[in-house]
């Protein structure tokens, strides 16, 4: 068992599970600034340089050791699970240390890439989508994490209830969000209501837009943080990936580019879009809220006219 007198600090808990599982110090230890999940570090060893999550929340870790081989069976690159232990037994937190994929994260490398790597991209992330339907669904709707903690409805209808929720609950707890941005929220979830009651589950993974997708010279070398799989609507995975880059020249001719790999029609891109503005609504809910070390318990407030700018150009576009 750990005997800490005091709370250790996220890098000698590395330290410890370093010197245990692979019975060596490490040489450096950076933290990962991106992601609210779980706190990420890269760390040098001897020979390698390998990926440390922590996290308190054993479903986040498990998600990935539930998921990753599911990938892996597919084709999809993704990191292999070199060590890990939820007992809390060694360090205080769960942990897993992960082979790293070499590259960088799409949104830190999106604007130096040429039209045709866009599009060559965009035919991997559209493959992965067809790959990742073809795994067996229940008859649930929404996010599975690993160990059994997922958070799944009856219906994809009261998933987007929930959702919705959520956010206004959280914007309007932190002063993110107004009577505007709420009255939008709602007309969206009325127009859309009967579309979102058609929906059967469909497996994918949602959370694969400016982060979570590794490039490597200007090609996709793999995804990682595998921590949900998503059973519902695929379209709302692109919707964050439009969101992520929405009005630019680049990311116009990515999620283009992979809408048109999908075959999609006017009326699916158009649905594309309306996801866009829900994911928006989300993400401008979590300007405020502490999650881990990334983020603050503090509104930034250019941020939050940002954030809100876009919402409306969004139910412009969608005429909401």
């Amino acid at each position: 068992m750990h005997n800490f007198l005091l709370k250790p600090s996220h890098e000698e808990m590395i330290q410890v599970v370093m010197v245990s599982r692979f019975n060596q110090s490490p040489k450096y230890i950076h933290r990962i600034a991106i992601g609210i999940s779980n706190e990420v570090y890269r760390v040098g060893l001897e020979k390698e340089e390998v990926i440390v999550r922590l996290s308190p929340h054993d479903r986040f870790l498990m998600g990935s050791r539930d998921h990753i081989p599911k990938f892996k069976a597919l084709g999809i690159q993704v990191p292999d699970i070199l060590a890990e232990d939820y007992s809390k037994n060694l360090i205080l937190f769960s942990y897993q240390v992960l082979s790293k994929i070499e590259g960088e994260d799409l949104g830190q490398v999106i604007e130096t890439l040429s039209q045709q790597q866009l599009k060559d991209l965009a035919k991997e992330v559209a493959t992965i989508f067809n790959k990742v339907k073809t795994i067996p669904s229940s008859d649930k709707f929404g996010v599975i994490w690993g160990g059994g903690d997922n958070e799944i409805s009856d219906t994809w209808t009261e998933r987007m209830k929930i959702w919705i929720d959520e956010s206004m609950q959280r914007g309007l707890f932190t002063g993110v969000m107004d009577d505007e941005v709420l009255s939008i929220a709602e007309n969206l979830y009325e127009q859309y209501k009967t579309y979102f009651s058609s929906i059967k589950p469909t497996v994918y993974y949602g959370d694969i837009c400016s982060k979570n997708i590794m490039i490597n010279q200007g090609i996709f070398s793999g995804l990682v943080d595998l921590d949900g799989i998503t059973q519902g609507d695929p379209l709302e995975a692109l919707g964050r990936i439009k969101l992520s880059w929405y009005g630019t020249w680049h990311g116009d001719i990515y999620s283009t580019a992979i809408m048109d790999e999908l075959g999609l029609q006017l009326e699916q891109r158009n649905l594309v879009t309306m996801y866009a503005l829900l994911n928006q609504i989300s993400w401008a809910s979590e300007n405020g809220i502490q999650f881990n070390q990334n983020t603050k318990a503090e509104v930034d407030e250019e941020k939050k006219h940002k954030d809100k700018a876009l919402i409306i150009r969004l139910s412009q576009e969608l005429k909401i």
